[in-house]
């Protein structure tokens, strides 16, 4: 009886997955910079699988994606929301690399005594 259980919930979190990859997709095909209406998602995923635009998850799955900041609602459309990339002198360093970088700056000081 258990293994039923976690059957369907690995099922639903794979249909789920499923739907999000599709909802991204649908947004990142539109042509230009205009973005996807819901109406362009609701065909997209209908050409994927007949009938799971009638569903209430992919309206749930499409909610997520715009509270964690995967896609912006612009003007009533979609569109992805792209991460603004921030300098090198900007990012901290990992401490393996600062690790790194203190064995061979002491290896420098030996060598040259």
């Amino acid at each position: 009886m258990e293994a039923s259980k976690d059957d369907k919930a690995n099922k639903q979190s794979k249909e789920k997955a499923k739907v999000r990859r599709w909802i991204l997709k649908a947004v990142e095909d539109v042509e230009g910079n205009k973005g996807a209406t819901t109406h362009h998602i609701q065909k997209f995923l209908n050409s994927k699988e007949d009938g799971i635009s009638n569903k209430p998850e992919w309206k749930i799955i499409l909610k997520k994606l715009l509270d964690s900041g995967h896609l912006m609602k612009n003007g009533g459309r979609y569109v992805i929301h792209k991460s603004k990339k921030t300098s090198v002198k900007g990012t901290k360093k990992s401490a393996a690399s600062k690790a790194n970088k203190k064995v061979a700056k002491k290896q420098n000081t030996s060598v040259k005594k």
